[in-house]
C-alpha cells in the first residue's frame, strides 16, 4: 500500500491535534482565529481522538494506525491513501469523507456512520520541493479492508469500487445503493447485511456469507457467486438467476413429494392425533411464494429458509411453528395464533400480525418451563402489530423501523438492541421489557 512508501511524516502529540481540534470549533462556529485542522503527511498513530471532532480535516496520507476514534466526527474529512490499520473507528462518522487508496486492514468501523463515504482506489500525490505535485506511485491503490470489522455499519451510498474486502466483516452492514463494482469479497461474512439496489457488477463474492442478506434490485453483470452461502437470503428474480453456483438457495415446489395441500393436511391429521398418524409438516430451502393456508392448523410445523413472499395465513394456528431465516414480507398473519413461533432472522417486512399472538407458551402447564416466541434479528420493516401480543418474547437485535405497534403488548419483552427508527408505538405495553440499547424509541 502507499502508506508503507510514505518514509517521512511528521509527528504530532496529543496536545497539538486538541489544540487543532479547538481551532476547527471556532473555525464552524465562524469565530476568530478558527482553521481547519491541517495533518497532510502527519503521523497520529497511537493517539486517543475518541470523540474529537476532525470534520473537514486535511488528513491525506496521513498515518493512524492503532489510534482510538470511537465515536470520532470525520465527516468530510479528507483521508485519501491514509494508513487506518488496525485503528478503532468504532462507532465514528466518516460521513463523505475520502478514504480514496486508503489502508484499512483489520480496522475496527463497527456501527460507523460511513454515509456516501468515498473508497474507490486513488493514486497518491504530495509535493515536491521545488512546489510540485508528484506521483507516489504509477499505479492505482485499491483501499484495503481485508479482515476489518464493519458489523453494523452504515454504508449507504457508500462508493467501494475495487476495493480489497477479503474476509471482512459486514455482519448486519446496510450498504443500500452502495457501489460495489470490482470488490473483492471472497469469504467475506455479509450475514444479515442489506445490499439493496446494490452495484455488485464484476464483484467477487466466492465463499462469502450471505445469511439473511437483503439482495434485491441488486445489478449483478459479471458477479462471481461461486460456493457464496445463501441460506436465508431475501432475493428477487434477478438475484436468483445470477446465483449459479451458491449454495442454499430456495428450490421450486416441483420438487416436493406431494403437493403442499396434502403434506398440509396429513400434517393437520398429526397434529390432531399427537403424532400417532399422519405426517409432519417438515420443509427446508423450498420456493413456495403467496400460498394460501389461511386457517389451517401447521402448529410444530419446520418451515425454514422458505420463501413465501405474500402468503396468506390469517386464522391459522402456528404455535411452535418454526420459521427461521424465512422470507414472510408481506404475509398475512393476522389474528394467527403463533405462541412460541420460531422467526429467528426472519424477513418480515411488510407483513401483516395484527391481533397475532406471540406470546411465550407453558410446556406441560408448568409456567417456569415456558417456551417464548422468537424473532431475533428478524426485519419487520413497516409490519404492522397493531394489537399483537408479544408478551415475554424475544426480539434481539430486532429492525422494526417503521413498523405499527399501535396498542401491542410487548410486556417483559426483550427488546436489546432493537431499532424502533419512524415506528409508531402509541399505547404500547412496555411493561417490565428491556430496552437496553434500543435505538429510535419515542414514546410522544
Amino acid at each position: 500500500m502507499a502508506a508503507d512508501r510514505i518514509k517521512e511524516r511528521k509527528k504530532v502529540d496529543q496536545g497539538t491535534v486538541r489544540q487543532m481540534v479547538e481551532a476547527n470549533a471556532r473555525y464552524r462556529r465562524g469565530q476568530a482565529g478558527g482553521r481547519r485542522p491541517h495533518l497532510a503527511y502527519h503521523d497520529l498513530s497511537g493517539l486517543d481522538l475518541t470523540g474529537l471532532n476532525l470534520s473537514g480535516a486535511d488528513l491525506t496520507g496521513a498515518l493512524l494506525s492503532q489510534a482510538i476514534c470511537r465515536g470520532a466526527d470525520f465527516s468530510e474529512t479528507n483521508l485519501f491513501c491514509a494508513d487506518l490499520r488496525l485503528a478503532n473507528f468504532q462507532g465514528a462518522n466518516l460521513s463523505r469523507a475520502d478514504l480514496r487508496g486508503a489502508c484499512l486492514r483489520g480496522t475496527d468501523l463497527s456501527s460507523a456512520l460511513m454515509f456516501e463515504a468515498d473508497l474507490r482506489e486513488g493514486k497518491l500525490m504530495r509535493p515536491s520541493k521545488d512546489g510540485q505535485l508528484m506521483t507516489m506511485d504509477l499505479e492505482r491503490l485499491p483501499v484495503e479492508i481485508a479482515i476489518a470489522n464493519l458489523s453494523s455499519a452504515d454504508l449507504t451510498r457508500a462508493k467501494l469500487v475495487g476495493a480489497i474486502a477479503i474476509q471482512v466483516d459486514l455482519t448486519n452492514a446496510v450498504l443500500r445503493g452502495a457501489d460495489l463494482t470490482r470488490i473483492d469479497l471472497r469469504k467475506a461474512n455479509l450475514t444479515g447485511a442489506v445490499l439493496e439496489n446494490a452495484n455488485l457488477s464484476w464483484a467477487n463474492l466466492s465463499g462469502t456469507t450471505l445469511h439473511g442478506t437483503v439482495l434485491t434490485g441488486v445489478r449483478w453483470q459479471g458477479t462471481n457467486m461461486e460456493g457464496a452461502d445463501m441460506l436465508g437470503a431475501v432475493l428477487d428474480d434477478q438475484a436468483r438467476a445470477a446465483s449459479s453456483g451458491a449454495l442454499n438457495l430456495p428450490k421450486t415446489p416441483g420438487l416436493l413429494d406431494m403437493p403442499l395441500d396434502d403434506l398440509v393436511a396429513a400434517h393437520e391429521i398429526w397434529v390432531r392425533t399427537a403424532g400417532a398418524e399422519g405426517k409432519r409438516l417438515q420443509l427446508s430451502g423450498i420456493q413456495l411464494g403467496a400460498v394460501n393456508l389461511a386457517g389451517r392448523d401447521l402448529s410444530g410445523a419446520v418451515l425454514t429458509n422458505c420463501v413465501l413472499t405474500g402468503a396468506n395465513f390469517a386464522d391459522a394456528k402456528l404455535a411452535v411453528v418454526d420459521f427461521t431465516h424465512s422470507a414472510l414480507d408481506r404475509a398475512d398473519f393476522r389474528r394467527c395464533d403463533m405462541r412460541a413461533a420460531m422467526l429467528r432472522q426472519a424477513f418480515l417486512s411488510g407483513a401483516d400480525l395484527t391481533d397475532a399472538n406471540l406470546d411465550a407458551i407453558s410446556l406441560d402447564g408448568n409456567i417456569s418451563l415456558s417456551r417464548c416466541a422468537v424473532l431475533d434479528q428478524g426485519r419487520l420493516w413497516d409490519a404492522r402489530l397493531c394489537n399483537a401480543s408479544l408478551r415475554r418474547a424475544s426480539l434481539l437485535s430486532a429492525d422494526l423501523q417503521r413498523a405499527d405497534l399501535t396498542g401491542a403488548d410487548l410486556t417483559e419483552t426483550r427488546l436489546a438492541d432493537a431499532s424502533f427508527d419512524g415506528a409508531i408505538v402509541k399505547g404500547v405495553k412496555f411493561d417490565g421489557a428491556d430496552l437496553s440499547f434500543a435505538r429510535g424509541l419515542s414514546r410522544a
